[in-house]
């Protein structure tokens, strides 16, 4: 059996459900700890596979601008979705495939550990073990081999493995994938394709073992932030300075702090990890920064408490504001003494397999999402669980 070189990715569509994060850029460009998810997505490919086609419709230019033609050693094609009609319309985009390949959705995080997986089966598809299946596409399997996939049964298995969209196809799919007809919802999907697939050749099933973190959301992508930090803290136990940032020598750094090039830490600030501080970001006097990413050129004013949250791109949170659990977007502005509430929401479940690196807590505790460039007025209250645009 020949063992994928290829990973063909899916990164074309437009993606309402991930709004306002993405309004002015595509999802695979929202920026996790200084870099695009699509960056940490196409890490887990680096060794295992020489070529990787982006399969692009949505701000595409922007995609090929960030990664352009190689990344980290892997030669990057892009595959131009023009008709967004479904997940295997856009398989369909990248064709020819001639070798066997692994395919991904660009909006998971998913393991190393399990695209091995997968590789190892001629036709191969990850399952994963989720506490509430009914959200999922599950797997329906005889005798260890997929038969089909179900999507969102009311009444699934207690043993039921979802849908992880983490594949392993050759040439042979291909003609297939012309024999799919549109879904309810009018679109072409992969799911069809693997019961085409199952009745000519064996459909095998690895059960996976890693963290799978969806970002279909404003707050699935705090997720991901919240989980790539604590990855973080498992490998970098005490604080990294870069050698050109500044840190005051009465500012109290705890555990896992990355602080990047030209950033400013000063006097009176406490900072309790894993927080990922980025380049040029400036943490002012009697700052309280807890669990928290601080993006490149933000600013945390004197007296503020981050606690939980992302502060993207020069946003500015103001002098004893309080922001909790929330993600302020490029360029956000919140006003002195400001406070975004943070409270715990249960619907809908939290999908997201974090091998226990994140709490409950972690998973279902929301502030507020502040779409790029706005401003909160001074003393303003905010309630939990608002996305303003």
């Amino acid at each position: 059996m020949n063992i994928a070189r290829h990973a063909v990715i899916l990164v074309a569509g437009a993606s309402t459900r991930t709004r306002p994060l993405t309004v002015q850029r595509p999802k695979p460009l929202i920026p996790l700890l200084g870099r695009p998810l699509l960056a940490h997505i196409l890490d887990e490919l680096v060794g295992l596979v020489d070529r990787v086609t982006l399969v692009v419709g949505y701000r595409a230019d922007q995609i090929v601008a960030t990664f352009g033609p190689v990344y980290r050693g892997m030669a990057i094609r892009y595959a131009y979705q023009t008709t967004i009609n479904g997940t295997a319309g856009a398989l369909m985009a990248a064709t020819p495939l001639n070798e066997p390949f692994v395919l991904l959705y660009g909006d998971n995080l998913v393991s190393r550990a399990d695209i091995e997986g997968v590789r190892q089966m001629r036709y191969g598809v990850a399952g994963l073990r989720v506490s509430d299946p009914r959200s999922f596409g599950i797997l329906e399997l005889v005798d260890g081999q997929v038969q089909r996939i179900i999507e969102k049964p009311a009444y699934p298995p207690p043993d039921a493995l979802a849908n992880a969209g983490i594949y392993h196809f050759d040439s042979e799919v291909v003609p297939l994938l012309h024999q799919i007809t549109p879904s309810p919802r009018g679109e072409l999907e992969l799911t069809d394709l693997i019961g085409l697939l199952a009745a000519r050749h064996p459909v095998g099933c690895h059960v996976c073992t890693g963290h799978w973190i969806p970002v279909g959301t404003p707050w699935e992508a705090l997720v991901a932030a919240r989980f790539l930090l604590a990855q973080q803290a498992q490998h970098q136990l005490q604080p990294q300075i870069a050698p050109g940032a500044t840190v005051d020598p009465q500012a109290e750094l705890e555990g896992s702090v990355v602080i990047g090039e030209g950033a400013r830490i000063e006097g009176q600030v406490r900072i309790v990890g894993p927080v990922w501080i980025g380049p040029r970001a400036e943490i002012r006097s009697g700052a309280l920064v807890i669990a928290s990413v601080i993006e490149t050129g933000a600013t945390i004013e004197s007296e503020a408490m981050v606690g939980g949250s992302v502060i993207g791109p020069a946003a500015i949170v103001g002098a004893g504001a309080t922001i909790s659990h929330s993600w302020l977007d490029e360029g956000v502005q919140i006003g002195p003494q400001t406070v975004i509430e943070a409270a715990a929401f249960s619907d809908p479940q939290p999908t997201a397999v974090v091998n226990g690196l994140l709490s409950h807590a972690d998973l279902v505790n929301r502030g507020a999402v502040v779409a790029a460039g706005l401003t909160i007025a001074p003393a303003s209250r905010v309630a939990a669980g608002s996305v303003l645009m």
